[in-house]
C-alpha cells in the first residue's frame, strides 16, 4: 500500500501544475465526458507503456524511445518537447496577462511583460527555484484555481467541442513517469490512481458551479498572474535544456530562442484575435505526438528495435535525456 500511495503522489506531482489554473481559464465550461475520455486514453496508454518496461527510468520518454526506436526518433521526441514548451509559454503568458489586466492595463501588454521577465530571469538567474517556492507553488496554483472555481468561472473561458487536444496540456509529465509493470509491483496501480485523481480534479475545475463565494478579485488575480509567471520561467529553462540536447549549444541560447518563438506566437494570436484555447492546440499537439511516439516504441518488438539501433550506432553514446519534470 505504501508503494501504491507513493506512486500516486509522484504521478500527481508530475502532471499537476499550471494546467490546473490555465485549462479552466481557457476552456471552461467543459462537459465531464471530455475529462472521462481523456483519462481513459491516458490510462490505456500507461498500461501499454508499463507492459513494455515503463518510462520512469533511463532518460524518460526520450530514453525509452531511443532504446526501442533509435536515435532519430528520440531526437524527434526532444524536438517536440522544445516546440511544445516554447509555444505553450505563449498560452501561459497570455493567461497571466489576462489575470493581471483585471487589476489594470491591457492583457496583451501584460502578457509580453510576463514573457520577457520570465525569459530574462531564466537566462540570467538560471538557478532552480528555492525549495520553499517549489513546495508552495503547487499549493498556490490549486488555491488560485479553487478561488476562480468558487466564483463560478475564470476570465476568458470559452466552451469548445475540440477541447480533447488542448486538454492533453494538462497531462504533460505522465509520459516520463510510468513505471514498468515488472519493476514496481504497486507502482502501476499507484500511477493509475494518480491519473484518475488528476482527471477528477480537472473535471471539477472545468465545470464551475454557480458562484459560491464573494472573493476579493484583486488578490486572487495577482496570485494567479504571479504563479503562472513562475511556471513560465521554469518552463523556459526546460526549453534551454532541450535545446542543448538537440544542438549542443548553451541552454541560455535555447531559452532565448524559445522566448522569441513564444513571443511571435503570442503576437500572431493577438493580431488574429486568437484565444488561449487556440494557443493550447500547439502544445497539445506536441504532447499527442510524444505520446504517439512512445506508444509506437512500446509496441515495437525487441528484435525489431535491435535492428533499428544498428543504424544509429554512431550516435548511441551521445547524451540525450527526456524532458525535465515539467513546470507548466
Amino acid at each position: 500500500m505504501r508503494d501504491v500511495t507513493a506512486a500516486a503522489v509522484r504521478t500527481l506531482a508530475a502532471v499537476l501544475g499550471a494546467g490546473a489554473l490555465l485549462l479552466p481559464a481557457a476552456l471552461a465550461p467543459v462537459p465531464v465526458g471530455y475529462s472521462v475520455a481523456a483519462v481513459l486514453v491516458v490510462a490505456a496508454w500507461c498500461l501499454l507503456v508499463a507492459a513494455a518496461g515503463g518510462t520512469a527510468g533511463g532518460g524518460g520518454a526520450a530514453g525509452f524511445v531511443r532504446r526501442r526506436l533509435g536515435f532519430r526518433a528520440a531526437r524527434a521526441v526532444t524536438g517536440l518537447y522544445f516546440a511544445g514548451f516554447a509555444t505553450g509559454q505563449a498560452a501561459v503568458a497570455l493567461t497571466a496577462g489576462q489575470f493581471a489586466a483585471r487589476l489594470r492595463g491591457d492583457a496583451y501588454a501584460w502578457s509580453v511583460a510576463v514573457l520577457l521577465a520570465a525569459a530574462t530571469w531564466a537566462t540570467y538567474r538560471p538557478r532552480p527555484l528555492s525549495t520553499p517556492v517549489r513546495r508552495l507553488r503547487p499549493a498556490a496554483v490549486l488555491a488560485a484555481a479553487g478561488g476562480w472555481w468558487a466564483l463560478g468561472g475564470t476570465p476568458g473561458g470559452t466552451a469548445s467541442w475540440w477541447v480533447l487536444l488542448p486538454l492533453l496540456f494538462g497531462w504533460v509529465g505522465i509520459e516520463g513517469a510510468v513505471p514498468g509493470r515488472a519493476d514496481a509491483p504497486g507502482g502501476l496501480t499507484g500511477t493509475l490512481l494518480g491519473v484518475t485523481a488528476a482527471a477528477a480534479l480537472y473535471a471539477v475545475l472545468l465545470r464551475p458551479p454557480a458562484p459560491l463565494a464573494d472573493l476579493p478579485l484583486a488578490p486572487l488575480a495577482l496570485l494567479s498572474a504571479l504563479t503562472l509567471a513562475l511556471y513560465c520561467r521554469t518552463n523556459l529553462q526546460a526549453t534551454g535544456a532541450r535545446w542543448h540536447e538537440l544542438t549542443g549549444r548553451p541552454p541560455a541560447q535555447g531559452t532565448a530562442t524559445a522566448a522569441t518563438l513564444a513571443l511571435l506566437t503570442l503576437t500572431l494570436a493577438h493580431l488574429a484575435g486568437g484565444t488561449t484555447a487556440v494557443l493550447l492546440l500547439l502544445p497539445g499537439s506536441a504532447t499527442a505526438a510524444i505520446l504517439t511516439l512512445v506508444a509506437l516504441a512500446a509496441v515495437r518488438t525487441p528484435e525489431t528495435a535491435s535492428k533499428e539501433k544498428t543504424h544509429d550506432h554512431d550516435h548511441r553514446h551521445r547524451p540525450l535525456e527526456g524532458a525535465a519534470r515539467p513546470r507548466r
